[in-house]
C-alpha cells in the first residue's frame, strides 16, 4: 500500500490518462494498470480539462512524474526519441535548478536588504524585518525591577 500523496497522484493519473488516446493506453502493460487502479485513491476526486496541455493542469508533482515515467517506458518507441524526452527533462531540470540557485544564491544570502519606500507595508514585509534585541546588563534589570517594586506601593 501507497501512502495517502501517492495515491492521489495515481487517482490523477488514471484520470489523466482516460483522456488519452486508447492505442497509447494499451502499450501500457496490464500488470502496470493494474497496480495503479488497486493504488488509487477512492476518496479523491479530480476534474480537469483534457484539452489544456499537461503543463497548464493543476495535479500534483508526483502525478506529472507518473505521466513523464509512463511517456518514457512505454510511449517512447525509438531510442532516439527517448533521448530527446530525457533531454528534454534535462533541460527542464537545469532551468529549474538556475531559478534555486537565483533564489536562494549563497552571495546574497547575508547581505542585508533594505525595504524600498515604495514598498508597500504589509504583514509579509513586516514579519521580515529584522528585530532587534536589547539586552540589559545585570545592574540594569536589578535597578528596573526595585523601580517596579517601588511603584506598585
Amino acid at each position: 500500500m501507497v501512502n495517502e500523496r501517492y495515491s492521489i497522484a495515481i487517482s490523477e493519473t488514471l484520470h489523466y490518462l482516460k483522456g488519452i488516446n486508447q492505442d497509447d493506453i494499451n502499450k501500457i502493460p496490464n500488470r502496470f494498470m493494474s497496480f495503479l487502479k488497486e493504488n488509487a485513491s477512492n476518496s479523491y476526486s479530480c476534474n480537469f480539462d483534457y484539452t489544456k496541455p499537461l503543463k497548464e493542469l493543476k495535479i500534483t508533482k508526483e502525478a506529472k512524474g507518473l505521466i513523464a515515467m509512463i511517456c518514457l517506458n512505454y510511449w517512447c518507441e525509438t531510442e532516439e526519441q527517448k533521448i530527446k524526452f530525457r533531454n528534454h527533462l534535462n533541460k527542464n531540470e537545469q532551468a529549474y535548478q538556475e531559478r534555486l540557485q537565483k533564489k536562494y544564491n549563497m552571495d546574497d544570502i547575508f547581505k542585508k536588504k533594505e525595504i524600498s519606500k515604495n514598498d508597500e507595508i504589509t504583514s509579509e514585509n513586516i514579519n521580515k524585518l529584522p528585530v532587534e534585541i536589547k539586552k540589559e546588563n545585570f545592574f540594569t534589570k536589578l535597578i528596573n525591577r526595585f523601580k517596579k517594586f517601588l511603584n506598585k506601593k
